[in-house]
């Protein structure tokens, strides 16, 4: 509308070509006089606000991005019991995730190279015809239970598994035996 104004043509020839009323036309053209570029974008319409406030969806993206078995339930308590219904809150998450089970793959040690290696120097390092007693350290259910969560979208969903879980700052501070007391 506004480049066919330039060009010369009055507000009603150019209502005919777009098919729309000439009204509409001088509003445009009218905002972009006083405004520039900036008075052609849509201004905030009447209605209701959305439902939860603007950082819902902000709260909802940073609870998923926590590792965990992400339900509904569970995300409404953890977001401390909004007040939005069961179906508003299913309509936010479903904006920033995906319902799915995750697919786990066993992958090898990261350390596979270094440990051999270390294994093969001790073994080296052995007199002639010496004993070696080996233990394996598989460990059974080493996989946990997976079923469906929500996950945020365009990323994968982080498992934890025994392995990792042993491996964290908090599983070793809480292994730890408890720190003696001074008593008298």
């Amino acid at each position: 509308m506004v480049l066919l104004s330039l060009h010369g043509l009055p507000a009603a020839q150019i209502a005919v070509l777009l098919d729309c009323h000439s009204a509409t036309v001088r509003r445009w053209i009218s905002g972009f006089n006083d405004e520039g570029l900036a008075g052609l974008t849509d201004r905030p319409r009447s209605g209701r606000p959305r439902l939860g406030g603007r950082q819902l969806t902000s709260r909802i993206t940073a609870l998923l991005a926590r590792p965990g078995p992400w339900t509904l339930p569970r995300i409404r308590r953890y977001l401390g019991w909004p007040q939005v219904s069961p179906r508003t809150l299913y309509r936010r998450v479903q904006l920033v995730a995906i319902w799915r089970r995750p697919k786990l793959t066993a992958r090898g040690d990261p350390d596979h190279d270094q440990v051999v290696a270390g294994i093969a120097a001790r073994l080296i390092a052995l007199p002639r015809r010496a004993v070696v007693l080996a233990k394996d350290e598989t460990h059974l259910n080493l996989l946990p239970h997976v079923r469906a969560s929500w996950t945020l979208r365009g990323a994968r969903p982080q498992v934890l598994t025994r392995a990792l879980t042993a491996r964290s700052p908090c599983w070793a501070r809480s292994r730890q035996p408890p720190a003696p007391r001074c008593t008298g």
